[in-house]
């Protein structure tokens, strides 16, 4: 029988339950039968290796209360061979019917209120879609939970992992661990402000593809965006441009073009502020053999009540899971064309220039030549770096090249 650990919403306390079958869970406090699922144990042992039955684990033993033998040296191998088994289990699940997700709602730092929002509208759109099942790991959570959560025992019940607004350093006991097995083929999906989550790592920061550097597109604006690709089956729910109300990221100097799939930017040539560098929105890329989506909207509670948003979730997540394939390859070129317009927006802006004539005179030349954008890269970079008069010399140096 799996041990779940679950948290009470009348009474509010944690409890490990043994569930048979279709059992209804049941608070052993106050026979509440609100319970939310937190995590699940592995089958008859907690993560930590003790025996779910009470007893301790004999030294070298393998702690089955039927065992008895201390020396039997089969501790370790039955956690080995128990955790292949979860793994295979997991990839039958994932072709027979709904995947499983770990959602991470976590945060050490600011903490988003959508977040209350997000739970249960993630849960939904995985039951009413059939396409996954949810547990999650929610606020507090410290070290002990994570430790059990992302062991790898853990992590082999899982097909992928959301991060929905998570924040700050989360306390993953191995990082290292936890990046490999979404390359050994699992899913990563992340929301909003999982790119403001574990700074500190250059590894994350590759993985997701890209660090919060502040939102100049505040919450409380609409914003204007433009979408690469409108028969991509992750981004059919909205038109090729449109407006909407969230907040928007930008992000540091670790973003790299190179690695990512772009489906999403925002249109700085219909913004506010106009902001001389490109700033993508969503988008997805290939990790080992796992698969990474990421979309930066989520911030606004109305956002996730939105069916255009639930809907690109659900192509998202049905992507990264490898129940349906969609273009993954990196598109630095169309992300480069972005970024000379959003620079020749701002350049306009700021010298007073005509933007429509140089706008036109911009795309003229990326449809004459694809690597046109990408050879100004890093010319446009260095415009990001400085300001006043430094950067008015720079744009006038970017928009002679489109003479």
């Amino acid at each position: 029988m799996p041990l779940y650990e679950y948290a009470c919403q009348d009474c509010h306390k944690d409890c490990e339950l043994l569930i048979r079958g279709q059992e209804k869970p049941v608070c052993p406090h106050c026979k509440s039968k609100k319970l939310t699922k937190l995590l699940s144990v592995v089958a008859g042992h907690v993560a930590d290796g003790s025996s779910s039955g009470g007893g301790d684990m004999p030294e070298g033993g393998c702690g089955m209360p039927q065992c008895g033998m201390g020396g039997c040296g089969m501790g370790g191998m039955m956690a080995w061979l128990l955790a292949a088994m979860l793994s295979l289990a997991g990839t039958a699940m994932a072709a027979d019917g709904p995947a499983r997700l770990l959602v991470v709602t976590v945060t050490n730092g600011f903490r988003h209120s959508s977040i209350e929002t997000a739970e249960p509208i993630i849960e939904q759109i995985g039951r009413e879609s059939g396409l996954f099942h949810v547990d999650y790991l929610r606020q507090p959570a410290g070290e002990e939970v994570f430790a059990k959560a992302f062991a790898p025992e853990a992590l082999a019940e899982f097909d992928g992992v959301i991060f929905a607004s998570t924040t700050g350093e989360l306390p993953i006991p191995d990082l290292d661990g936890f990046l490999a097995w979404v390359k050994s083929g699992k899913a990563f999906i992340g929301m909003h402000a999982a790119s403001d989550t574990l700074k500190s790592s250059d590894a994350y920061v590759d993985m997701i593809g890209g660090h919060f550097a502040g939102h100049p597109w505040n919450a409380g604006g609409e914003h204007a965006f433009v979408v690469h690709e409108p028969g991509h089956r992750l981004t059919t729910m909205v038109p090729e441009r449109f407006r909407w109300k969230d907040e928007i990221y930008q992000y540091d100097l670790r973003y790299n073009p190179d690695n990512l799939r772009v489906l999403v930017s925002l249109d700085m040539t219909a913004s506010t502020p106009k902001e001389p560098w490109h700033v993508p929105v969503s988008w997805v890329r290939n990790y080992g053999d796992g698969r990474v989506f990421y979309t930066n909207f989520g911030h606004n509670e109305a956002t996730w009540k939105e069916s255009a948003y639930q809907q690109h979730l659900i192509e998202g997540i049905r992507w990264a899971l490898g129940r349906s394939e969609a273009p993954s390859e990196p598109n630095p070129e169309v992300q480069a064309a972005e970024y000379l317009r959003s620079v020749v927006a701002a350049a306009a802006e700021a010298t007073g220039g005509n933007a429509d004539d140089l706008l036109a005179k911009a795309d003229a030349k990326i449809a004459k030549d694809a690597n046109f954008a990408v050879a100004l890269r890093p010319k446009m970079l260095e415009v990001r770096g400085v300001d006043g008069d430094a950067r008015k010399e720079l744009y006038k140096a970017i928009l002679a090249e489109l003479e």
